[in-house]
Parts: structure tokens; sequence; C-alpha cells
């Protein structure tokens, strides 16, 4: 008595003190604590005065037990969630089982007052508990039972109220005992095994062309590597698949890099790098974009030194990256989806193909004839197409016998190789492609090889001139035995790393195939690394030479052409005007001089059209990135394709800004889905109509967010078909349609249900060069890890390479300004890739009795024109000629062709094939 005296004391002060501090009185006294003291506080002290013992309503002190888990986190007792969540439980479900069975044992100790006490029954506390567990169980043994009416009343009330909070609280405690979750675990690293983190935009969808790409087995050390993935969102049934299927490699983390915490779950102190992916589908993309520079700040403040690869959809957002301190230019790597997708969408107006073979080169495809003979027989061109898409992008280092040679040189000897040399580095970061004749391979370069295998890169890397001075008559089998030799061995045992070598003598002769034959002397002459290297060409009509132009033709880089800003009021197409001229153009009524007043030009011919799904609350993608490589100075004056975008004004004045230096670009205000506004701007003499959309990007349905291009593509469909039923027939109007789902490609083209389970960049419309998805972005992404500068080679190939004040000019997101030196206009010698027809490499394709091969057009094109040659545009209908389960008039579109990139070594050519050349620009004075 003195104890429970002694403890109601407490109990009594406590409530004197809440009570004092509460800010409303009235509402104290009848809180659930207020209450608890009321019943059992007082009959304490009576108990004392009478000196008599009763039992009471001691029991209801049971109820704040109920708040222990508040009690236990103010002393740090408990921290984590789970621990918080199953104390808090554990003393609830106490308090309403003590506070139940307590009742219960009052009531049947005691009996009902109304009987005069006499039904009471004794039973002790531990059998009331025992009654109250078994009856909100539901079991009810029936060995106990309630004799009197308010024990049976509470019981009743137990149940009402009590049940429902166990059958609510037993779900969380199972869920919170049982095995434990195992996307919180800590990554345990193993010795010897790298780690890559990916985080940002994390789907199902998004994932798996990426993992497909970075997790190829052609990749390097790929055996080694560990991928962790980490989001707030717990995989959903996709990602368990994608999980399941690389469950040897993938390890998914529930987290956020954001959290300190979770960074160290996940050893980011120990990560090799972290790839950040951008959400591509997002309707904001500078929320999206500042998001991810979030992650790059919480990545750099825990670990500076790891290495980042960071996704941004606009390129203007690169400023606030580079600020970041611990970012790397060097190390670290920015990949912009606009300017790399805009790009090759832009450079495919000029290169019909040129996105899809690009990112066929940058993405890792198996290519196994074995396995490919069933789908052979469904589609017969695409095994040809496939082997050209399982060519993969290699970096090796060049030995010896490769110092003092040119880069024509060295490419003819790789391609003797049955490899093909794509471009060249130099002091690690210098890119040249196709370079001029005067460049020569030093110590240390190293070289892009394209091929089907790592094993045949090697070849490059094992290349010695003493022991293969022929290289025309190596065979299959000596080319797979090709291995480092003593030489390579001795040289590399050399603690003097100087180079001997003698300018090479080249002796050419043509042999059944017109093959040159590379014969290699002994190196014995020194080479200086200023050393210049003069070759005589037969031929350079292939070589561009630019005309001198005024420097006020150019912009401020010397890159690309300018002209004055104009105001948008100036590039807008005045619609009355082209619909009259429309009117009139049939019967030739228009005379010259009133010609000569119309404000634009009426009769568009060989201009690129961009049907632009956008209006004004749509973010800008930034259509600069498309226009630079129709604007560079590498093309002459006159080859500038006139530029027209049929869209909504309003979005324009976002854009235009940073387009109004370049020359002969338009706008048709107005839809591009509406035919009438593209008959009015000549779609059917067209050179390329590129259709994009901004529009329904916040979709929920995937199959809807590409409906505006989808539609815009259906209409321009629906006018060639038209013009084709006139008695003079018509070119097929060439399109390109960018999609942000790549699935949605089966509605660009009908007519190919058979692909609907293929790949992307399997399907005809791909292959074609007639569509473009966001998805094939990401192998720039996984290509980028492996090798640092695989983003400055695309950039390079695109714009002619990232010049420092072009860079500010793109981040900063201001207009180009003119020329000032003509010394920048040296920067017109750079590489370019270009479309020609095989007459213009081989004039007499026609009156050769033997077919011409592929070994052959590549020689002579390399020694003759000094060209590199990548593939072949071919005919769709050439192909499948010898099909004989092909059926005439499946295909409406008998111009098609398809993209093959390095065809066999003895492929015979076809007299109506174009074929991709890169090629060098010079100027005049050269």
């Amino acid at each position: 008595m003195q104890i429970d005296l002694g403890l109601n004391s407490i109990f009594l002060i406590h409530f004197i003190l809440r009570f004092a501090v509460a800010a409303q009185k009235r509402r104290c006294w009848f809180g659930l604590y207020s209450l608890v003291d009321i019943f059992t506080i007082p009959p304490s002290f009576i108990a004392v005065y009478l000196n008599r013992s009763w039992i009471g309503l001691r029991f209801l002190r049971v109820v704040p037990l109920k708040n222990i888990s508040d009690l236990l986190q103010y002393m740090n007792v408990i921290e984590r969630p789970e621990t918080i969540r199953i104390v808090r439980l554990a003393s609830k479900f106490t308090a309403i089982l003590f506070a139940t069975a307590g009742a219960i044992h009052l009531a049947e100790n005691s009996g009902d007052f109304f009987c005069n006490f006499c039904n009471a029954q004794e039973i002790n506390i531990f059998n009331a508990l025992y009654y109250m567990v078994i009856t909100m169980t539901t079991v009810g043994y029936g060995d106990i039972s309630c004799k009197t009416y308010i024990g049976k009343t509470c019981v009743l009330l137990a149940l009402i109220s009590g049940l429902a909070a166990f059958t609510s609280m037993i779900p969380e405690f199972a869920k919170l005992f049982q095995s434990k979750d195992p996307y919180a675990d800590r990554y345990l690293r193993v010795k010897g095994k790298r780690h890559v983190i990916i985080c940002g935009h994390i789907t199902s969808h998004s994932l798996a062309p990426f993992l497909r790409d970075f997790l190829h087995e052609g990749r390097y050390d790929v055996d080694d590597l560990d991928v962790l993935i980490m989001d707030k969102k717990t995989p959903d049934i996709e990602m368990e698949a994608l999980l399941k299927q690389y469950y040897t490699k993938l390890h998914y983390f529930v987290g956020s890099i954001m959290n300190i915490v979770d960074l160290q779950r996940i050893q980011v102190d120990k990560a090799t790098a972290c790839l950040i992916i951008a959400n591509k589908e997002c309707a904001d993309s500078n929320s999206d974009d500042s998001a991810n520079i979030m992650r790059v700040i919480s990545l750099k403040n825990f670990n500076h030194r790891i290495r980042i690869l960071l996704q941004l959809l606009r390129y203007i957002n690169k400023l606030n990256v580079v600020s970041i301190p611990g970012w790397s230019v060097d190390n670290d790597e920015i990949i912009c989806i606009s300017e790399l997708k805009l790009g090759l969408i832009g450079m495919s107006c000029v290169v019909p193909g040129f996105a899809t073979m690009i990112t066929n080169i940058f993405r890792m495809s198996s290519y196994n004839a074995q396995a490919l003979e069933r789908t052979k027989q469904v589609w017969p061109w695409r095994d040809l197409y496939h082997r050209g898409a399982g060519m993969k992008l290699y970096l090796e280092d060049m030995p010896p016998s490769f110092y003092g040679k040119s880069f024509i040189e060295s490419a003819l000897i790789c391609f003797k190789l049955r490899v093909m040399l794509f471009a060249v580095e130099i002091d690690r970061m210098i890119i040249d492609v196709i370079t001029c004749d005067n460049c020569v391979i030093l110590h240390g370069s190293r070289a892009f090889i394209v091929c089907i295998s790592n094993e045949e890169a090697n070849r490059v890397k094992y290349y010695c001139s003493m022991c293969y001075p022929v290289l025309d008559d190596l065979t299959e089998v000596q080319l797979k035995q090709m291995r480092k030799c003593i030489h390579m061995e001795q040289m590399d045992n050399k603690d003097d790393r100087e180079i001997s070598i003698v300018r090479e003598s080249l002796s050419f002769r043509e042999n059944e195939h017109s093959v040159v034959e590379v014969v290699d002397t002994e190196l014995t002459q020194p080479l200086i690394s200023s050393q210049i290297e003069q070759i005589e060409t037969p031929c350079r009509n292939h070589c561009r030479t630019l005309p001198k132009e005024d420097i006020s033709n150019f912009d401020s880089t010397g890159m690309f052409y300018f002209t004055q800003p104009r105001s948008i009021d100036e590039a807008i197409l005045n619609t009355d005007v082209l619909r009259m001229y429309c009117t009139t153009s049939s019967e030739q009524n228009i005379s010259e001089e009133s010609e000569r007043s119309f404000k634009h030009p009426l009769h568009f011919q060989d201009h690129i059209i961009v049907c632009l799904h956008a209006d004004q609350s749509s973010s800008t993608i930034g259509l600069r990135n498309f226009v630079l490589p129709l604007r560079a100075s590498s093309f002459q004056r006159h080859e500038l394709p006139t530029i027209i975008f049929a869209t909504d004004r309003a979005y324009m004045e976002h854009e235009w800004d940073a387009l109004s230096t370049f020359p002969d670009i338009y706008i048709l205000n107005g839809s591009p889905i509406n035919p009438y506004n593209l008959k009015l701007i000549s779609i059917e003499h067209c050179r390329q109509c590129v259709i994009m959309s901004t529009l329904d990007r916040g979709n929920l349905d995937t199959y809807l967010v590409d409906k505006s291009s989808v539609l815009c593509a259906l209409t321009i469909r629906q006018i060639q078909l038209k013009e084709r039923q006139n008695i003079i027939p018509q070119k097929w109007i060439r399109t390109l349609t960018t999609l942000t789902i790549d699935s949605n490609v089966q509605y660009v083209e009908q007519g190919h249900t058979e692909e609907v389970d293929l790949q992307f960049f399997l399907t005809t419309p791909f292959a074609s060069g007639t569509a473009f998805a966001d998805s094939v972005l990401d192998c720039i992404l996984s290509c980028a890890y492996y090798n640092v500068n695989t983003v400055n080679l695309l950039r390079n190939i695109l714009v002619g390479g990232i010049d420092p004040q072009l860079d500010d000019i793109l981040v900063e997101g201001i207009r180009f300004t003119p020329c000032k030196t003509s010394e920048l206009l040296k920067k017109r010698r750079r590489a370019r890739m270009t479309m020609v027809t095989i007459r213009d490499l081989i004039s007499d394709i026609d009156t050769r009795l033997e077919p011409v091969t592929f070994s052959s057009l590549f020689c002579d094109s390399l020694q003759h024109h000094r060209v590199l040659v990548m593939g072949i545009y071919r005919l769709l209908d050439v192909l499948l000629e010898n099909d004989p389960n092909w059926r005439a008039g499946r295909s409406l579109n008998d111009q098609k062709r398809i993209v093959i990139y390095f065809p066999p070594y003895n492929y015979h050519m076809d007299r109506s094939d174009m074929v991709y050349v890169m090629q060098h620009s010079h100027l005049q004075d050269d």
C-alpha cells in the first residue's frame, strides 16, 4: 500500500504540472490521461484514509503505456523507423489487452451490484488475460467464461472496439517481423570487383535497353562489374523481372542519393562511377535537370573523387554543373540529350540514315549468324543489316608499326586486318577523324576501332609490320591467330621509349579486285613529333575544297555560317502570299515583278521541313542543336538547305533568339498536322521532313505519348499517296519521326506487324533511317563509361568538336556574333560525313566486267579520293530481289533504303547504292 501511495503521489504531481501548463484548462480535465488520473489517484488516498485496500480502477493505469515509444525515442534508445513502429504497435497492443483484462478481473471478482454481488467468481489476473486473448482471437475454448452482466458487457465492448484494432495490427506485425527487406540491405563489396551506381529516372522501360548495352558481354571487364540501382520506389513486377534477368550483376536498393546513410549503404566512397539517368518523358525538363544536379551535389559532397556521368535534358543547365565543387572536366562527363538527339537528327537531314549508323556503332549488339538463320527466313535483308548493327566501338593502343603513318595509310592497314579505323585519339583528348594528309600517328596514340568482337580489335594492337609485311596474303586463319609477337615484347622491355622509323615506302599494285597492297619496310629513321608527312594525292575531288568567302558570313567561332540577327517577323512566312502562289503557280501567271515583291521565297526546293508539335506552354528543347550541323562552315554556302519550322509562333518566340543569326531559316505559323499547311511549303519537294513533338509528355498512357508525331506521319503518308496517283511520278517524301517510346514505332509505318516483338534497332523504320527513339541515346551513356572520349568523338562528328568559345555560347544560351579574324576560318578544315553515289567513287562501275566488291570500293576510295567509306545505303528492293517469298507491291515506297554499315569484305556492290563517306574539307589556299 505504501508503494502504491508513493507512485500515485508522483502521478498526482505530474497531473498538477500538466494542468498548470495546459493552454485550455477545461479541455485538460476531459483528456484521456486526465480521466485515468481521476479514476486511479483518489482511490489510493481514500484507501489509506479508510485503512482498506480496494483494487478499483487501477487497471486503467496501463493506458499511458501505449506512449512508451515516445519516451524511448527521447532517451535515444530506439532510432530506426522499423524499431519505432514495432515498439509503438507492441505498446498499443499491450495497453488494450491489459486494460480489458483488468476490467474483466474487476467485474468477475466483484459481481453485479444490482444482484447484491451474489454472482461473483474468483478469477486471477492471468486467467483474465488468457480469457481476453482467446476471445480476441475468436478461438473461444469455453473453459473460462464471464458470469456477471458487467463482465459480459465489457467483453462485448472489447470485441467491438478491440477486435478491429487487433485485426489491423496483426498484419503490420507480420510485415515487420517477416524476413528482412532485401532492398534495405547494405552492399557487401567483394574483393576484386568494381561497382557502379545508377540513379535518377529508374523504370523498367528506361533501364532495360540501357542494361542490355551496358552489361553486354563484349564490354571490357564486364564480368568483374556490379551494378547498384538506388531509387525511392520499391521495385514493381516488371522491375523484379529485370532484376532476375541480371541477378548476378544487378542489385537494387531502396533509398535516396540525397541521404548520407543510404550513400554509406551502397559504398559510394568505393564506387567506380555513378550514372545519373534523365527522364526523357517528363513535361518539365528544367525540373528534371535540377533534381539530377542536386544528386550530383550530394555525391560530390560525400566523395569528391567519384566519377559521374550525368544526363541532362537541356544544354543550358550545364552551367550549373561545372561550378559544383569537385566536378572534374577531365574525369566527369555531361551528356546532353537535346544536343546529341537534335544533332543526330540534323545530320540525318544531310546524310539520310546517319543517326541509325552512328548509334549502331556506339551501341553494343551481338551478331551470330547461326542464331539469325531463322530470322533470315522471315526478313532476308536483316542478317546483312544486323551484321553492320553488330559492329562495336573499341579503343586500342596503336603499336609501333603504325608510328609515322598517316591516317589514310593506317586506315588501309586496319581494313586489311578486317577492322575499320574510325578515329584516332592523341594525347588522350584530341580526336582526329579522317585527318588531313600531313598528320602522322605518334607514340601514345590510340585508335577507335569498329569491328564485331574484341578479338578482331586486338589485331590492331598486335599488328607487326615485320611479321606481316604483305597484308593481302593474310588468310582468315592467320587473322584469328594473331598474337603479340617477339618484336613487340622487345619494344615493351626497352627503357628508352624513342621509336625509330623510316619514311614508309608504299607500293601500290592492283590485283584482280583492285585492292591496294601495302608493303612495309624496316623502321630505322627516328621520328620527330613535329615531322609533317607529305603525300602526293592522285585525286582530291572528294576532299572538299572550300572557296574563299567573306569573314562576315561566319560566326565568331569560325565553325558556322552567320547572318545579322533577324526579328521573328522577318522569318514568318506570309500564308496569304503562299496561298496565292500555290493557286497561281500551276497556271504560271506570276510575273517577275510580283515575284520580286514577295517578302519570302515562294518556291521551295530541296529544303528541310520540321513539323514541330509545341505550344506556348511547352518547354524549349534547344532547336539550335538541330541547326548547327546544317549550318557548319565545312559546307559551301550554296549547299546550305533552307529550313522551315512548321509550328506555333508562340513557341518559336522562346527559341528564336538563339536561331536568329543563322541564314535561310523560316517559320510557318500553324499546325503541322494540317495537310494544307504542309502543301503551302511544298512538302512534296522537300529533301527531308522531320517530325518532333513536345506535347503529351505527361500522359500516363505510354502509347499516347507520341500520338502527335504518329498522326503527323500518317498525314504526310496520305499526302504522298494522293500525289502518287498523278500521271507524273513523284519522289517519295522522306520523313524522320522522333519517338519518346520506342514501342510506338509500330504505328509509324503500317504493314510491319511481324516486327512488334523486335527490339527497336531491328525494326525497318529505324534500319531505313525513318524513325528515331530517345532510348537509343542511352548507348552513348554506357559507351562513355568505358571510354571517356566517346562524347568528344561524337561532338567532333556532329559539329567539328567543342571549342571553348562555342561551349560558352551554348551553355549561356546567347546568340552568335560575327567573325572578327580570318584565322578562325581555318576551323573550316575539318572532317564531315556525306553521302555520294557509287559512280562518284568508281566511275567505270557500269563497264566493269567483274562485280565491284566492298574491299575494292574501300581501297580505291581511300587511295584515289582520300575518303573513308563507312557503309552503303541500299534499296530495299535490291536486297529482296532474290527472295522468292517477297511479294510484289508489299511496300508502297519503292525508294526505301536500308543502312548497311561496313559490309563483308567481298560483298558485291550495286549500281544504285549510295555510299557513306567521311571526307576532309580543305581551304582554297591549302
